[in-house]
């Protein structure tokens, strides 16, 4: 069962995704955030990361429509969408597949240069791609960049999300690296 706090933080999450506030998620949601982030990264639609990170969306898309439409309507509403994550977040197997995975590939994207690490530039871009103001970038970043070395490892992001999604400290700094919750 999901906490207060995994709620909360869930309850963002869902609108990130909800680029256009009508309270549901549909499959264009998830189209759109991959053409966004291609804008963003003024990479070509048809480039093989975009490529990859549409037939990802479209997964992920699909995964949530067949597990969490409970009314068939094909939208997925704020409940659906916790019941499907208290589903995802009480099996490894399933959390690796669906939030893991999806996060990889989103920062191979981010990561310009193949580095490995997520500049402060490059974490305000994904706050554009999910529909958070960019204002709230820096100060997310500076919370989350621990070691202060000015980047965030994929390692350490990884770490992070594990944190956001499964964590239930409220002092935890992944509580807030989407922006205020």
């Amino acid at each position: 069962m999901l906490t207060e706090l995994q709620t909360r933080k869930l309850l963002k999450l869902f609108c990130m995704y909800d680029g256009d506030h009508n309270e549901y998620l549909v499959k264009k949601d998830f189209e759109k955030i991959a053409v966004k982030i291609a804008e963003v990264k003024n990479i070509g639609s048809r480039s093989p990361k975009v490529l990859a990170l549409k037939e990802r969306f479209l997964q992920v898309w699909k995964s949530l429509a067949s597990e969490a439409d409970a009314s068939g309507d094909k939208k997925i509403c704020l409940n659906e969408w916790l019941a499907y994550y208290d589903d995802v977040l009480s099996d490894k197997d399933k959390y690796l597949k669906e939030v893991q995975s999806l996060m990889k590939l989103i920062f191979e994207v981010f990561d310009e240069n193949g580095d490995g690490q997520i500049s402060q530039e490059e974490w305000a871009e994904l706050f554009l791609v999910y529909n958070v103001h960019p204002a709230y970038a820096p100060t997310a970043f500076e919370q989350l960049d621990m070691n202060g070395d000015g980047f965030l490892s994929r390692d350490e992001i990884l770490v992070l999300i594990d944190d956001f999604f499964c964590g239930d400290d409220v002092n935890s700094v992944a509580n807030s690296m989407f922006g205020p919750y």
